[in-house]
């Protein structure tokens, strides 16, 4: 391993952002000048974080994701829906630029960075679990906070989150609502003064519900028909009903049972929406069991099998957008509706019709797997390294040369190389989604 300590040097810089980091801890306290933090934040935001060493790119997007995190709850109302506000979206692209610094640590072997990398990397999942919750994407948030807990300093953090998270999360389902409010109370008795502390109402307002005494049943795959398939589609999140985020071997994990909400319209209307919502999950569905037939099933991945529903997942997407099209009576044509450009207008704005829809998290979850997938030049939007990776397989296979062989992923104008696992783990990302 590379135990240089070029990159992980202390300097004056190192030692500015420290400070820079008390601050933002002051700030969110209520100790610290709004204009004082904001003058010191947008200092900060200027420097060339790329020239430094690795140690300060590490504390710099870590202090920089915190301080955007900080201005985010003190702004933000979590029930609304925000399309706009910069605050939510800043700090998840600092935390992303975070990861990839972390996997340039892995990748280069710097041991003596390792244990801050580790540390900083499950913190960052924290926050990007926190910032998912706020968005709507509640059950990636519980994911996130799985790797979160990886550094056991994080384990109670996590926790009291998750308590807050499951407490969003409860009006969002109907069979597996009295389970989840069941889990917010277990962790908000667990950490009695925390919440009463912070928030003392919402509290009171869940631990007054009604919810189960006992656990959720478990699932014995052995018993269950196609049971290795079933059990694969769990252990890899891949319901449509994402109950499995939450009990990801429960009985209520099992069925892809996500229903359209009653459509109060027109016949025609109504059998469109229906049956364009029921499109988009059979095409789902059916695309997971060739991707499980196709790596798991045979032990030999066929890998035009693999490219084909690669291709496959990607148009999902696109079927959305249409859905969307017909659903909210967007003033676009139906051949124009695709998922990068269906939340603009000409002049590159939101559309009123999300941007009117405060209550409606789930457009908003939508919205925000779409900056994933294509990013945002309005926010200076950072995509994550692996989506990064998920968009340029899916430009290969439509439009250029993909050659399988052993080895690290690369390419060029022309051809990308990959090996099967990296196909296989890749389109298994695209699943997840």
């Amino acid at each position: 391993m590379n135990y240089s300590t070029k990159q992980s040097e202390i300097n004056e810089m190192t030692n500015q952002l420290e400070r820079f980091f008390a601050l933002v801890d002051l700030y969110n306290n209520g100790l610290a000048d709004k204009d004082m933090f904001l003058s010191e934040l947008l200092r900060f935001e200027k420097s060339e974080w790329a020239k430094e060493n690795i140690l300060n790119q590490l504390l710099a997007y870590n202090a920089l994701g915190a301080a955007y995190g900080n201005l985010k709850s003190k702004n933000l109302d979590y029930t609304k829906a925000y399309y706009d506000n910069e605050y939510v979206y800043k700090e998840i692209s600092y935390y992303h630029n975070l990861h990839y610094v972390v996997s340039r640590v892995a990748k280069e072997e710097w041991a003596a960075l390792y244990m801050t990398a580790f540390r900083l990397w499950c913190r960052a999942y924290l926050c990007i679990a926190n910032a998912y919750d706020h968005l709507g994407r509640f059950c990636e948030a519980q994911q996130y906070y799985t790797l979160a807990a990886r550094d056991e300093n994080n384990i109670a953090d996590v926790e009291i989150n998750q308590g807050y998270s499951y407490a969003n999360m409860h009006a969002f389902w109907m069979e597996e609502e009295p389970w989840i409010v069941r889990k917010a109370q277990q962790l908000m008795r667990k950490y009695e003064m925390q919440y009463k502390n912070v928030a003392p109402e919402l509290m009171s307002t869940v631990c007054s519900l009604v919810a189960p005494s006992f656990n959720v049943p478990q699932v014995v795959f052995s018993k269950v028909e196609d049971g290795i398939y079933e059990q694969w589609v769990n252990e890899n999140y891949l319901r449509v009903n994402r109950f499995c985020d939450v009990e990801q071997f429960s009985q209520l994990s099992m069925s892809d049972n996500v229903k359209l909400p009653y459509v109060s319209d027109t016949e025609d209307r109504k059998n469109l929406l229906e049956s364009s919502f029921e499109e988009i999950k059979k095409s789902f569905v059916g695309t997971r069991k060739i991707v499980f037939q196709t790596v798991v099933g045979d032990g030999e991945v066929n890998t035009e099998l693999l490219k084909m529903s690669y291709k496959n997942l990607y148009s999902i997407f696109d079927k959305i957008a249409v859905f969307l099209q017909a659903y909210l009576k967007l003033p676009i044509e139906v051949y124009k509706a695709d998922f990068a450009k269906i939340w603009y207008d000409n002049k590159n704005n939101i559309r009123p019709e999300f941007l009117t829809r405060t209550e409606n998290l789930s457009l908003l979850a939508l919205y925000n797997v779409n900056l994933d997938v294509y990013g945002s030049k309005k926010f200076g939007y950072v995509i994550d390294e692996q989506t990064k990776d998920l968009q340029r397989i899916r430009n290969f296979i439509e439009h250029k040369i993909v050659r399988i062989a052993d080895g690290t992923m690369k390419y060029d104008d022309y051809q990308l190389t990959i090996s099967k696992h990296e196909l296989a783990i890749n389109t298994i990302r695209w699943l997840s989604w």
